[in-house]
């Protein structure tokens, strides 16, 4: 038990510890509902591209190899073959020429709307 007198903390300290203590808490919980939302966007990205590979083999032809191999190449760009796809290039504004920002469907400098590539990390 925490004994204020003994230790020489007030009442404002406790409430204090108290506090940090409960946001600690809400943090927690919150930080948990995040990555159970997201645990379940995976495993329904998995899904859909489990569907979508079934559906290019059958009505395809394409097999297995082909996938693992085009999953190797693309994970070679960077020329490590350790699980991640290399970080794109930067790019630039095609109507002002400066470097554009990551995933902006706007140029920072002219404002003017560029494409977003659709596997950009």
């Amino acid at each position: 038990m925490f004994f204020p007198f003994i230790t020489g903390a007030t009442a404002q300290d406790t409430a204090a510890t108290q506090n940090t203590a409960e946001n600690a808490q809400r943090e927690a919980r919150s930080a948990q509902s995040r990555l159970e939302s997201l645990q379940c966007d995976v495993e329904r990205l998995s899904m859909i591209t489990e569907a979508l590979w079934v559906c290019l083999k059958q009505q395809h032809g394409y097999k297995d190899e082909d996938l693992a191999k085009l999953v190797k190449e693309i994970e070679l760009r960077d020329g490590k073959l350790d699980g991640h796809a290399a970080p794109p290039e930067p790019r630039a504004c095609p109507h002002c020429g400066r470097m554009l920002a990551k995933r902006r469907p706007a140029c920072y400098y002219c404002g003017k709307p560029v494409e977003v590539e659709p596997f950009a990390r």
